[in-house]
């Protein structure tokens, strides 16, 4: 079952929506021309994850030489700041713990959200 969320304007690059579909809160994230669609439930202490800070994910090769990876963005709950990579729904420190991910599709202008299945 998928649910119009909204005109593709409506959703910035670089920046997470949180909408509400079929009684669920969903963040909507659109990412370096992509969309994703993720639970705003963090699975630490159900905490709204959406509503936190999204970025591109930190990295370090060696020791001081951190930098981003703008092909991974990442969302951090504003309640004790567990990460998650947004693509997977996967937690950065450890991915057997996830948010879950839905299908997002864009069709005449407006994003489709995919509530049937997870993505």
């Amino acid at each position: 079952m998928s649910v119009d969320v909204g005109a593709l304007d409506d959703f910035a690059e670089g920046a997470v929506r949180v909408i509400e579909a079929d009684g669920r809160e969903i963040g909507v994230v659109r990412w370096s021309g992509r969309l994703y669609a993720l639970s705003n439930v963090c699975v630490h202490q159900s905490g709204p994850v959406c509503r936190g800070i999204l970025s591109a994910r930190l990295t370090a090769a060696a020791p001081g030489c951190m930098e981003l990876d703008a092909t991974t963005p990442v969302i951090a709950c504003p309640w004790h700041g567990w990460e998650y990579d947004v693509r997977t729904g996967a937690a950065i420190w450890d991915s057997t713990y996830r948010l879950r991910t839905y299908p997002v599709s864009v069709a005449s202008g407006r994003v489709l959200v995919d509530l049937a299945r997870p993505a």
